[in-house]
């Protein structure tokens, strides 16, 4: 799962536009994505949603729980968008969080705290930060691996460029959290030897952490945003769709250097160095676990963990003959890819696993 946060502590240089965006044309790509909306002005969500005010939960409430006092994991707040394009709104309570967490400990890790929630839900995880440097932004970066950081061509952008690369810096001395961070120039209206110079400035000084493309100024991205849709469906002749689909080109040409985006495939138990894996397609349930007589028939005791859309648990088994089904979301079924089963006492098949040396990955 890779995770990127867009931040620039300037606003009005096309975080959001960029957020929406980059989203919807990795979601058009096959990618399952999630878009974090960290801005308490709520616009990621708009951009997608608009006219739809986003009723609780919302982030708020990942950060501090709901009104029972019970907490809120991530995937209470999640909503679908479009096929493979999920989004987790704010609202402006969020801008009361860093006061509400003064002085509470950890509250910087409390995001990615949360993804370990989704883990295995989906490809990209895109955060929305808001425009300045403080807790929701720490957030973010501290669930992050990467980061995109627009720049509009002007001056104060490439002074600020630097007073974000401190940050980065900061978390790396600090936290001994390193995030991968490129510089995007968006807003470019190529109409003055000024602006190109400011864009061969950022270039040279950030050689090796920019994006080759730049995003063109357009009015169809703004027209877009105002009618809750990405530009992929609002309008396809224009430079800001060109564009977009130049930064998911150059996005999705570095999952070479993520392998965990490989896609599991289920198969029958297979036995490796770390004990004999268990896997299951159920991209749709909530909650798969694995029993057997090796746990007493206890699913409690073993949940097992969504990866893509296969579910998978590992267990260390010596050898012997084992019987064992799996419980999807409480509902009690054979491994549909083994073949080998046996009449339970109690009703349907139990599956049967033999772990010996001839049981290999």
């Amino acid at each position: 799962m890779r995770t990127i946060a867009v931040v620039n502590q300037k606003g009005g240089c096309g975080k959001t536009i960029t957020s929406i965006n980059l989203s919807a044309f990795l979601a058009r790509e096959q990618r399952r994505v999630l878009l974090i909306d960290m801005d308490p002005q709520g616009h990621a969500g708009l951009g997608l949603l608009a006219g739809v005010v986003p009723d609780p939960p919302t982030m708020y409430e990942v950060f501090v729980g709901g009104p029972d006092g019970r907490p809120t994991v991530l995937r209470d707040v999640i909503r679908p968008v479009r096929d493979n394009l999920d989004v987790a709104s704010a609202d402006v309570r969020l801008s009361a969080i860093p006061e509400m967490l003064a002085g509470v400990f950890g509250r910087e890790n409390i995001l990615a705290n949360a993804f370990a929630g989704i883990k295995g839900r989906y490809d990209y995880v895109i955060v929305d930060c808001p425009p300045t440097v403080g807790l929701l932004t720490f957030n973010a970066l501290k669930a992050c691996s990467e980061a995109i950081v627009p720049i509009d061509p002007s001056f104060f952008s490439l002074h600020g460029i630097g007073k974000l690369l401190e940050t980065f810096d900061v978390l790396a001395k600090e936290a001994n959290h390193h995030v991968a961070a490129r510089a995007l120039v968006t807003l470019y209206p190529g109409r003055s030897a000024f602006v190109k110079a400011v864009v061969d400035d950022i270039h040279r000084h950030l050689d090796g952490r920019h994006f080759e493309t730049v995003i063109r100024w357009s009015v169809k991205l703004a027209e877009a945003a105002s009618h809750g849709v990405p530009i992929v469906d609002y309008c396809r002749s224009c430079v800001g769709y060109e564009d977009y689909q130049a930064l998911t080109a150059e996005i999705l040409n570095q999952e070479d250097a993520w392998p965990e985006l490989e896609v599991l495939e289920p198969t029958a138990p297979a036995l490796t160095s770390e004990g004999v894996v268990f896997t299951i397609e159920a991209s749709n349930a909530e909650r798969v676990q694995l029993a057997g007589d090796f746990n007493d028939w206890t699913p409690s005791s073993s949940d097992m963990e969504l990866d893509g859309r296969v579910w998978k648990k590992v267990v260390k088994l010596p050898p012997g003959r084992y019987r064992y089904r799996y419980v999807i979301d409480g509902r009690w079924q054979s491994d549909p890819s083994n073949a080998v089963v046996e009449p339970s006492a109690y009703g349907g098949d139990d599956s049967i696993l033999v772990v010996d040396e001839q049981l290999t990955t």
